[in-house]
């Protein structure tokens, strides 16, 4: 089999795309080199360097890109080194071998983008659509099998992007996702009858493919597909969102047979701990616990230890709050408000042991710092958490939670200054000042500039605090004790203006 795409090392340029997307060149796969590089990433994955894995993995596929298992491998060791990839999405080491130049540079740097976000489904489809272009057919539904269910529920997701999807998968014949996500176009545009009439010939021709009449002739057409009828069924159950009981009982039941035959093999130990988390009993809690911590120190895998302790964490609040509603239902019972403190002290202990754990596996990940940073806050362990903040308050999608707690704990602590030039950055910073995080930002604000006009008699101090409570009252006249401390404010500006 001939592909296009780069020429070997010989130093040939390689030739790129002409309009009408058809590439001039050609690429022979070598297997046998694909294999030194394919044997040297196994090799480097198994001793968790998971970032340069990923190249290697790359490096092979540039030798034989038809190799589907190579790819596999190369996807489960990005899934590895998401927790550990900071900048989330490929390193500059891993993009200096690959320029992009050429067809086939073209997909290897795409499954490098998607490798560096593998939970992106656009990323996902820029991989699949290259990989058609070079016709690599197997490859494209392997990669687009792993990136639709991201894609199904993404509810930002427009029509066109299922049209794309639906079109790629029509032209690898994968029809039954083809007709799948084109019914969910038509369900965006009811009123398009060309994409309605597309998504009916896409079903027509699964239902050939499904019955084996496009086989008539060839050794075991009708019989093959009555033999894979139960694995395609399996999948399709897999990949629902919503799993009726027999299914998940059907499920499990085949990855705990999976499990039991291969208990080192990474994919049936995620599998099985994965569908039972799923049904979500308190045994199936228990035993995916069981089946990930064996994961863990079977395959020294730290991702079935992280699954584990979520594990924990979640059951652990899950009883928490049983706790807690117990002593809201009787607000004066000091023995039962005693209880959920202990309780509160135990889980918030367990948590804090737990991210801290992470953090050291993981000392580039700002999102751990934060939520290691979160427990010691909530257990008033202020020190600690400034320590932990500071070095998270500039982590993507935390970064306004852990500077307006940074601020919260250095008032904790007594550190009015630090407080205040903390909290007025957070506001600062903070996009919609109306929301409830803008609103809570500004009453803890006010409250630092209170207490500053309290101790120093400060008249400046006290107006801004009376302007930001003024503020938040016409906002949300509801909000905290606000009507109270407006008041009390008011008066203090009164009392500082009097010298009383």
């Amino acid at each position: 089999m001939r592909l296009f795409g780069k020429n070997n090392k010989d130093g040939e340029s390689p030739d790129d795309f002409e309009g009408d997307g058809a590439p001039e060149g050609d690429f022979t796969p070598n297997p046998s080199k694909a294999k030194a590089f394919f044997d040297h990433a196994q090799a480097v994955h198994d001793s968790t360097n998971y970032e340069y894995a990923m190249t290697l993995w790359l490096q092979g596929l540039r030798q034989d890109p038809t190799d589907v298992k190579a790819l596999e491998k190369f996807h489960r060791s990005a899934m590895e080194f998401l927790p550990r990839n900071s900048k989330k999405g490929p390193t500059k080491e891993q993009l200096k071998n690959f320029s992009g130049k050429g067809p086939l540079e073209r997909y290897l740097l795409a499954l490098l983008n998607w490798g560096g976000r593998p939970l992106d489904w656009q990323a996902g489809t820029k991989a699949m659509e290259t990989a058609v272009k070079l016709q690599l057919m197997e490859p494209a539904r392997w990669i687009g099998a792993h990136f639709l269910p991201f894609l199904l529920e993404d509810r930002k997701a427009k029509k066109d992007a299922f049209v794309k999807m639906m079109d790629l998968f029509a032209e690898v014949e994968d029809w039954d996702r083809a007709v799948k996500v084109g019914d969910l176009a038509c369900s965006m545009d009811p009123t398009d009858g060309k994409l309605s009439a597309r998504v009916k010939n896409f079903a027509a021709q699964a239902t050939i493919d499904q019955s084996g009449y496009s086989k008539t002739g060839e050794a075991g057409g009708f019989r093959e597909n009555i033999r894979n009828l139960d694995s395609q069924r399996d999948l399709e159950e897999d990949e629902r969102l919503v799993k009726s009981e027999d299914t998940l009982e059907r499920l499990i039941e085949k990855a705990k047979a999976d499990f039991t035959e291969r208990p080192a093999d990474m994919g049936a130990i995620t599998k099985y701990a994965r569908l039972l988390r799923e049904r979500g009993t308190p045994e199936d809690e228990k035993l995916a616990f069981k089946v990930l911590m064996h994961g863990f120190k079977t395959t020294k895998t730290y991702r079935f230890k992280v699954d584990a302790g979520d594990i924990r964490m979640r059951v652990a609040r899950r009883n928490l709050r049983r706790i807690q509603k117990t002593a809201r239902e009787e607000p004066d019972n000091a023995e039962k408000l005693a209880k959920y403190q202990a309780a509160l002290q135990e889980v918030l202990k367990f948590e804090i042991e737990e991210f801290a754990d992470r953090t050291r596996n993981y000392p580039t990940d700002l999102k751990l710092k934060y939520e290691l940073g979160r427990r010691y806050f909530e257990a008033g362990e202020f020190d600690k958490a400034i320590e932990q903040l500071q070095v998270a308050q500039d982590a993507p999608g935390v970064a306004t939670r852990a500077q307006h707690m940074l601020g919260q704990s250095f008032k904790a602590m007594g550190w009015n200054d630090e407080a205040e030039s903390t909290l007025r950055r957070t506001l600062e910073g903070h996009e919609n000042q109306g929301d409830e995080t803008g609103l809570s930002i500004r009453y803890d604000l006010m409250t630092v500039l209170a207490d500053r006009a309290q101790n120093d008699r400060d008249p400046d101090a006290a107006e801004e605090a009376l302007k930001l409570a003024s503020g938040i009252a016409i906002k949300q006249i509801n909000f905290r004790d606000i009507r109270e401390r407006r008041e009390q404010i008011q008066e203090l500006l009164r009392s500082i203006r009097s010298g009383s």
